[in-house]
């Protein structure tokens, strides 16, 4: 759910990527950004970083397209809903599911997908 609203026609809006991911024998760092993921705690422990290097390597095995790269903006439900609102990323990644039905409802996205959840707890004596 977006706290700001939807302007369909408006341009995109940037912000800065917290990091760039990019296949490790690309060592360019012109290649450009095809795909902009909002998240959190999946950007924070690795798992986009990891994704995207293979995604990157399997487009290019293929489809033989050119190295691009992945950013990743660092966000929360919140702030990935309004990135998305204003066009500065192309998906995010979230775990509330009220707040997800909220943005479908506002036409901040299109569509929703159950992939995993991220938090976990570690107990014991």
């Amino acid at each position: 759910m977006a706290s700001i609203s939807l302007k369909p026609d408006h341009p995109p809006h940037y912000i800065p990527p917290t990091e760039i991911y990019r296949i490790p024998s690309d060592t360019s760092t012109t290649s450009p950004i095809k795909l902009r993921i909002a998240t959190g705690g999946a950007g924070q422990s690795g798992l986009i970083r990891a994704f995207a290097e293979a995604f990157i390597a399997h487009q290019i095995k293929t489809t033989n397209r050119e190295p691009f790269a992945v950013a990743w903006m660092a966000s929360d439900t919140t702030l990935s809903f309004n990135a998305l609102a204003l066009k500065a990323v192309d998906m995010s990644i979230t775990y509330h599911p009220a707040a997800e039905r909220i943005a479908l409802e506002q036409g901040i996205t299109d569509r929703r997908e159950y992939a995993w959840r991220d938090h976990w707890m570690l107990v014991g004596l």
